[in-house]
């Protein structure tokens, strides 16, 4: 039995790695499609929500035979879907395209990972309680990540445009609003299922704001093959593998070792796109990266 623990743990450690390399994986993807494809986010991301979303709803569905409709049978969470729908999945997934179309995959998964340090200074003002100690250690790592990263150490010289920290501050807020709006539905419903809400509806919504159809696009195999990458490989399999983590391993152990993410994206578009990152720049993503650890040290 103590042997059988132990492969559960290793096997959730491993999946928990997989879905952070895979989400990290997709961002370099869809900076491809942007830079060498000429495709816009308006084109790709309200596509990719609807297919992934319609995906993942037939495998919640068919495979986890899960009651689709039981969710908006009170009147309350019905609204939290759609809030959670338009601000936390549609928001969250169209402002961080946007930030890679307007970047790069490294310096938009960076921004993502700023949310544990903007959701600190939210609590603590709204419920008053002074930060910890390893909290306020969070935000500076954050902070000072992210003024690297923007700046490359010289106040004066911004390496990151103003759009860029605009849309930056936006990848930030929808961020927070996808961790923390659906939290009261996750402990009532499938996971599964109130993502694949999540993604059909805020497909929808950005589908008839932006109306990817009229927006000029020219599909090959390659954009084929990198949009099916970015649906399947990164979004449906890494969130399985994510939640199969979290069931053998926990959330906290997850959460740590699918951060392994930015460093992918950074990584892959190395590699693969020959984005150009400055020694300080690497600086900048390792203090922001270093909040997961500081806020989880005492959970480890």
């Amino acid at each position: 039995m103590k042997e059988q623990g132990g492969t559960q743990r290793k096997r959730g450690f491993m999946l928990a790695f997989l879905a952070g390399l895979l989400w990290g994986a997709s961002s370099p993807v869809a900076q491809y499609l942007f830079e060498q494809k000429d495709i816009v986010s308006e084109w790709l991301v309200p596509y990719r929500l609807l297919c992934a979303g319609i995906l993942l709803f037939v495998y919640a569905v068919v495979w986890k035979r899960q009651e689709p409709w039981r969710i908006w049978k009170e009147k309350r969470d019905g609204i939290r879907q759609v809030l959670f729908s338009i601000l936390g999945m549609m928001g969250m997934q169209y402002t961080f395209f946007a930030m890679v179309q307007e970047t790069n995959a490294g310096t938009a998964t960076i921004f993502q990972y700023l949310n544990p340090a903007v959701l600190i200074l939210y609590y603590a003002l709204l419920y008053r309680v002074p930060p910890k100690a390893k909290e306020i250690l969070a935000v500076f790592c954050s902070v000072s990540g992210i003024f690297l990263v923007a700046t490359h150490g010289n106040i004066h010289a911004m390496s990151v445009s103003g759009k860029g920290l605009f849309i930056g501050a936006l990848v930030v807020l929808t961020t927070c609003f996808y961790g923390v709006l659906p939290a009261p539905l996750l402990k009532k419903y499938p996971a599964e299922m109130v993502c694949a809400w999540a993604m059909i509806l805020g497909g929808v919504v950005l589908t008839l704001a932006t109306r990817p159809w009229r927006i000029a696009a020219s599909i090959d195999l390659g954009v084929v093959i990198a949009f099916l990458v970015i649906v399947i490989l990164g979004t449906i399999l890494p969130f399985c593998f994510y939640l199969a983590a979290v069931a053998k391993v926990g959330s906290v152990y997850a959460g740590l070792l699918s951060s392994v993410e930015p460093v992918a994206a950074t990584a892959f578009a190395f590699l693969f796109l020959g984005t150009k990152f400055q020694p300080i720049d690497l600086a900048g993503f390792a203090l922001v990266l270093s909040t997961m650890f500081i806020l989880n040290y005492k959970s480890t």
